[in-house]
């Protein structure tokens, strides 16, 4: 299906448009504005290539988007037609972005050391739409590597400071395959979330080892 509402657009926008050459930078305008109208949330748009003139045969070719192949938002499908005939067809790839406030190291942040105000410091960032819950982080969390003086803290390097107590009771979870166990132990040493600490079944005296996850559960076997 053909974007009837860009056609009009796509035309009125730039007069060049229905000559023989298509000017780059008003192609690249267009495609940006086709692409925010489908989209709701006023994300920038980040193409994945350079955009150059487009020069055709004929002075009755006329650009048009390709809605079905365009609403997948990884890019746009540009057909020139001239009547019934696609004289040529082009794809501009592109990914969605948001600027978004994220947390740099002030100085070098030992492992397993809880993150305070003066330690970071808060830029703006351009951010692809699938990355954005990896910097989704906050004054409090524990450093689970070493994070160097200017490194962004993503959630490769830090963790929520949720902790477990000697003598608190856990949830312990154990695997295997498909088939997933949940039980209850008490913790027999304090932990953060990726330590591995040393639990004790409450219906048996079996000791299990086990790593702590963020929910502060104990996964065994990790």
């Amino acid at each position: 299906m053909k974007s009837i509402l860009y056609i009009s657009l796509f035309v009125c926008f730039a007069a060049s448009l229905m000559s023989a050459t298509f000017s780059a930078d008003r192609v690249k305008e267009a495609c940006s504005m086709y692409i925010m109208n489908k989209n709701t949330t006023n994300y920038n748009v980040k193409f994945k290539a350079e955009f150059t003139d487009i020069e055709l045969e004929g002075n009755d070719i006329k650009a048009v988007f390709d809605d079905d192949y365009s609403m997948y938002n990884t890019a746009v499908k540009l057909d020139f037609v001239t009547g019934d005939n696609i004289v040529k067809s082009v794809v501009y790839e592109y990914e969605l972005t948001k600027s978004i406030l994220v947390y740099k190291a002030k100085e070098y942040i030992p492992a397993n050391t809880k993150i305070e105000n003066s330690m970071v410091q808060q830029i703006s960032k351009e951010v692809s739409l699938d990355n954005i819950e990896d910097y989704n982080i906050q004054i409090g969390y524990i450093t689970a590597k070493p994070v160097y003086n200017l490194q962004e803290l993503t959630n490769n390097n830090v963790l929520p400071d949720v902790t477990v107590k000697r003598g608190e009771e856990v949830v312990v979870i154990a695997s295997s395959g498909a088939v997933t166990i949940r039980g209850i132990a008490t913790a027999l040493q304090d932990g953060r979330v990726g330590e591995k600490i040393r639990v004790k079944r409450n219906d048996s005296k079996k000791i299990l080892n086990g790593k702590i996850n963020e929910s502060g559960e104990l996964v065994l076997g990790e």
